[in-house]
């Protein structure tokens, strides 16, 4: 299973049944949870989650090719 972390959108279940949540947080080994539907929320632990959603984008800034800068050689158009 992927790693949850704060941010990520998860499917879990509860006493009234599945629903979407966004993690707001962990503490203590639980994650502190906002529902999607507006109803409060205690902790919720790990193993009752059944599916997470991760962010689709860019690679993180690590990966990412660094900016050239312009030199004698080199002129850059960034238009």
């Amino acid at each position: 299973m992927a790693e949850i972390e704060v941010g990520d959108v998860v499917l879990a279940r509860g006493t009234t049944g599945r629903f979407h949540a966004v993690v707001a947080g962990v503490r203590l080994g639980r994650l502190m949870v906002e529902r999607c539907d507006g109803r409060p929320m205690g902790p919720l632990s790990p193993r009752d989650v059944l599916s997470v959603f991760k962010e689709a984008g860019p690679p993180d800034t690590e990966t990412r090719v660094k900016r050239l800068r312009p030199s004698g050689q080199l002129r850059l158009d960034l238009e």
